[in-house]
């Protein structure tokens, strides 16, 4: 009999308890937002917008070069080199390559930061401006990494050219991007030569392209 009260009176209990506990939960608070009239509610912790997680930083240039500075030691970039490749064929006659690679090899927050900064130089060197557009056509890869944060770092907008285009692929970009500068890998070279050739005999004026400023890569 005592088995049967208590499994009556325990629910009840917790019951009666967690009702208590959500009847005195703070909700949302109203506030006064402006603008056209309206009823606005936000988190009774927060009455105001949160404009940043960290105070002073308004860019993701500034975010980057803060966490160099708090971490400049510290591994950030790994990368392992090609030692060499072969083709080898399974059981069932399909080829396949297979990669040797070597160890990782780091390059820390401080070395990234200062590759950065020298990249961004390049790009005020060759005179491009805040907000004109730069286009990165490379494998993704550390290079590419700077070449971004470079371009953050000059407040530059930055168009992705996926380094698996083919030539047709990459002329249509060319051609209704009209970038300032064109950053790619060595190995996109040729690419980019013929698409650019092809480009400028259609609609794409090359003059408004810097020269090509190759990323330097070991592929």
């Amino acid at each position: 009999m005592g088995a049967y009260i208590v499994g009556v009176l325990v629910p009840l209990i917790f019951t009666l308890l967690f009702r208590n506990s959500k009847n005195g939960k703070k909700r949302g608070l109203p506030v006064d937002v402006g603008g056209q009239p309206g009823y606005a509610i936000r988190n009774y912790r927060f009455t105001s917008p949160v404009e940043t997680a960290w105070e002073g930083i308004t860019t993701l240039a500034e975010l980057f070069e803060q966490s160099c500075k708090l971490h400049r030691d510290k591994r950030l970039l790994g990368t392992r080199r090609l030692i060499s490749r072969e083709t080898e064929i399974s059981g069932d006659g399909r080829s396949f390559e297979k990669v040797h690679l070597g160890d990782y090899e780091w390059l820390s927050y401080g070395k990234v930061f200062e590759a950065v900064c020298n990249f961004a130089s390049g790009l005020a060197k060759l005179g491009h401006q805040k907000e004109e557009r730069v286009a990165i056509f490379a494998d993704t890869r550390e290079e590419w990494f700077i070449a971004l944060q470079a371009c953050f770092r000059r407040n530059a907008t930055v168009v992705t050219i996926y380094a698996s285009l083919g030539e047709e692929a990459l002329c249509h970009s060319l051609n209704e991007l009209i970038v300032k500068t064109l950053i790619a890998g060595i190995a996109k070279g040729v690419d980019i030569a013929t698409a650019t050739a092809v480009a400028s005999n259609n609609s794409y004026d090359a003059g408004d392209v810097t020269p090509l400023l190759l990323v330097i890569t070991s592929s």
